[in-house]
């Protein structure tokens, strides 16, 4: 009786169908925690159909693509064009974000394994559910790596502006500029986490980057490779970015589909890191996109993944 009222506590749907589309709070649990999520599903949905689950980019972005300095809704946009094409999503707040958070969580207690961990819980909990025909994975920014070690070869993946390198090479291509007489000291500290060694937190201005509390997950982070990680999937994948993104290029899109043959390669133009199409060439201009939730996410890119995951 208690797994049954559970159940109706955390299946609640807030969404008519006047909209064409049903959403459904579920919550999985992974490890020990309640991960919060949104499955959305075409409204009158009745044979089994598609199901995406939505994996969030890169610090505390919540389930829709918002967080820290940006609203965007990507993810939640996302959902609805999925489902107005008969595809359901899941998308869900990580670990210690939005309605996930932990009690008493502390930084040092996240990393990338257990990110994985989580992803492979929500993954495993939809594998079982009759509803669905086939399962995509689909990680935005760090989730894209996230995703990628968690989906089987059972499954279809999708990176969204996923990085193609590893993440001290990104960080220190991030750096080169800014860092003046620090860069080579900051380097350095990158060269010894990369090899999972812990480093003083001494350089002024650089205190955030190399605080003691966020050291596990940076190492963790730095011990995958991500074109030596994709080599290894054997499930259909498709890579997708656009040519407007100032935080993933698509030099790191042209590196994952090199290192699988079997991937297909979409470089959308103009679209940005929050997949918005942005025709301005001016970084100011593409910025200012990310407190504007009203713009639509990228018809083409959309194109795109529909067709990956029905076909």
């Amino acid at each position: 009786m208690k797994k049954r009222l559970l159940l109706l506590f955390i299946c609640i749907p807030f969404l008519s169908f006047a909209h064409g589309f049903d959403e459904l709070e579920i919550g999985i649990v992974a490890k020990g925690v309640k991960l919060s999520g949104t499955l959305t599903m075409p409204a009158h949905a009745k044979d089994t159909i598609p199901l995406v689950i939505i994996i969030a980019g890169s610090g505390p972005t919540d389930r829709d693509c918002n967080g820290q300095g940006f609203k965007s809704d990507a993810y939640k946009k996302m959902a609805t064009q999925f489902a107005l094409n008969g595809i359901a999503t899941y998308r869900y707040d990580k670990r210690g974000i939005g309605k996930s958070a932990v009690e008493n969580m502390k930084e040092e207690d996240i990393n990338f394994e257990v990110m994985i961990a989580d992803a492979k819980a929500v993954i495993s909990q939809f594998e079982k559910d009759p509803r669905f025909s086939k399962i995509t994975i689909a990680g935005h920014s760090e989730g894209s790596l996230v995703g990628m070690m968690a989906v089987t070869e059972n499954q279809k993946y999708i990176s969204i502006a996923g990085s193609g390198f590893l993440i001290s090479a990104i960080l220190k291509e991030q750096l080169k500029d800014k860092l003046g007489t620090m860069k080579i000291a900051a380097f350095a500290k990158i060269d010894s986490l990369q090899k999972g060694k812990t480093v003083a937190n001494d350089l002024r201005g650089l205190e955030s980057l190399f605080r003691p509390s966020v050291q596990p997950f940076i190492k963790s982070w730095m011990a995958l490779n991500p074109t030596s990680e994709i080599k290894k999937l054997k499930c259909p994948i498709l890579i997708v970015n656009g040519t407007h993104d100032l935080q993933v290029n698509e030099k790191n899109a042209v590196a994952l589909n090199g290192a699988n043959p079997n991937s297909k390669l979409v470089l959308v133009p103009n679209m940005n890191h929050l997949l918005t199409e942005i025709e301005s060439d001016k970084a100011e201009d593409n910025y200012a996109s990310y407190q504007k939730p009203e713009l639509p996410i990228s018809k083409k890119m959309m194109d795109e993944m529909i067709l990956f995951v029905l076909n």
